[in-house]
């Protein structure tokens, strides 16, 4: 019984130390330009874990990747989302298939920004507090039957997710209207390049440019859709205000350093691909 119990409190101990998430953490930071500080603060309010028998039980029959218990602040991850001790990162995954952690980090960012909605922001009359006090007031108002606490626990939840798959998936069009396939690291073929070349560079200037021209990310991050006890919501035809979105993205914005538009993602793109561009047009 000693023994159970000091293994109960060690796991107890280790999956509230924000030293679970760093991996975690410095891989989006690094790969994302954000900045999850923040995330140790939450952390240290709640607990993360892998499901017990009867959870992975509940999980397989749901088909729920993971989940958040607003009554213990508890989040529980399946075990694919954990290394051990510690949260999965990127470096945990071969070059090339790094997606799969992008995929994974979307849910835990998702089960994480439930908590933040509790234990940090709830009460805090903060701006963000403000914005989803907003939100679940126009939920109660306009749809009918949804318990209005939860879908805006989800609204917040979705636009988390959102914005890591988001984030990633603008990258990657970046990438690829300059001529980089940063999936295997490699640059087009010289025909491409010279296309890309006289289109983007006429003046010989290679740097990263702002192909996609998106002037604000908070309704593109943020959901029209979410799923509540078992039932899709479509928000979007429900005319959810556009002036919402703006206010719960910028608590992302904020307290996370998410980016507003597609400009913001360059700083990135020149930090990762930056000297793989040059290279893909000498000579070009």
């Amino acid at each position: 019984m000693k023994s159970i119990l000091t293994l109960l409190l060690s796991t107890y101990v280790l999956a509230s130390s924000p030293v679970a998430i760093s991996d975690f953490s410095n891989s989006l930071e690094n790969e994302l330009g954000l900045k999850l500080s923040r995330l140790d603060d939450v952390v240290r309010k709640i607990r993360i874990r892998k499901p017990n028998v009867f959870e992975k039980w509940l999980m397989n029959k749901s088909g729920a990747e993971a989940t958040y218990n607003d009554k213990t602040n508890t989040i529980v991850l399946r075990q694919k989302n954990w290394r051990g001790d510690r949260i999965v990162s990127s470096s945990d995954f071969p070059t090339g298939q790094e997606y799969q952690f992008t995929i994974l980090a979307s849910t835990i960012f998702h089960e994480l920004m439930h908590a933040d909605f509790d234990v940090l922001i709830k009460g805090s009359r903060t701006r963000s507090d403000i914005a989803l006090k907003n939100t679940q007031r126009w939920f109660s108002q306009n749809i009918p039957g949804v318990n209005a606490h939860i879908a805006a626990h989800e609204f917040f939840g979705y636009t988390a997710s959102d914005l890591i798959l988001g984030i990633k998936s603008k990258l990657q069009d970046i990438y690829m209207a300059h001529g980089i396939n940063s999936y295997k690291n490699t640059c087009f073929g010289k025909k491409g390049l010279k296309r890309i070349k006289d289109r983007l560079f006429p003046d010989g200037d290679i740097h990263f440019k702002d192909t996609l021209k998106i002037s604000s990310f908070a309704s593109v991050f943020t959901p029209n859709t979410i799923f509540v006890k078992g039932k899709d919501f479509n928000i979007k035809d429900k005319n959810f205000p556009d002036s919402y979105r703006k206010d719960v993205y910028q608590h992302f914005v904020d307290n996370y350093h998410a980016p507003n538009n597609s400009s913001d993602l360059l700083e990135i793109a020149t930090r990762e691909y930056g000297e793989l561009l040059q290279k893909c047009f000498e000579g070009i």
